[in-house]
């Protein structure tokens, strides 16, 4: 048998064994278990994205070294790290998402469960010196005006040249370096040693960094 026919063989067994393993789960299984079976194997694989790698190994560090009070946007089982990260690095990081069941993810005494276009109810103006929001575009965010809402939202909250650190899947989300929001409120601009927008070998994901603009 050539190697080709061999290659195919393997992967018509591997099939075979995942539709096994689904008539199995489905047996032995309620749905709800299958779907926090599902979710479990799905937060781990996100860990080992490069995507995410990126952002604990060379953003929080950069973001780190500069300092300050940070917010980070969006908290899943899989980002339940990143406010250990922030604060292992001097930072104040606060966390917010409007899923109750998301707190256990944030950040220690410093999360509030909440819509970030509430903004105005949660902090002050020019609270925060970086605003990570990442992965939250086609992911709850999905319609246009609902992003321009939250990119003023993150605007109201960054101190003078804030950082703005965005995060997306192409496609989930339309680029918002498009959106007349983000051109108006913030000017692409890279952060110390990193380039300012970054992509990722077979990923619809990209990062974006911009400085908040003074507003008039």
């Amino acid at each position: 048998m050539r190697m080709k026919e061999v290659c195919y063989a393997g992967g018509v067994e591997e099939q075979a064994r995942s539709r096994l393993w689904r008539r199995v789960a489905r047996r032995l299984l309620s749905g709800s278990a299958r779907r926090r079976l599902h979710m479990w194997f799905g937060d781990l694989w996100v860990v080992y994205r490069k995507d995410r790698r990126h952002l604990d190994r060379e953003l929080i560090p950069v973001i780190g070294r500069r300092g300050g009070k940070v917010l980070f946007i969006g908290c899943r089982k899989y980002t339940k790290h990143c406010p250990r990260l922030l604060a292992a690095r001097g930072l104040e990081c606060w966390t917010i998402d409007i899923d109750p069941i998301a707190a256990r993810w944030g950040a220690p005494e410093r999360h509030v469960i909440g819509d970030i276009l509430d903004e105005p109810s949660h902090w002050p103006a020019s609270s925060f010196d970086t605003i990570i929001l990442n992965g939250v575009f086609g992911f709850g965010l999905n319609s246009e005006r609902d992003q321009d809402a939250a990119l003023r939202a993150c605007r109201l909250l960054l101190a003078k040249d804030g950082w703005l650190v965005l995060g997306w899947n192409t496609d989930r989300s339309v680029d918002p370096s498009e959106l007349p929001t983000l051109q108006d409120l913030f000017r692409p601009s890279s952060i110390p040693g990193l380039a300012q927008r970054q992509t990722f070998a077979k990923s619809t994901h990209v990062y974006a960094t911009f400085t908040a603009v003074e507003v008039e």
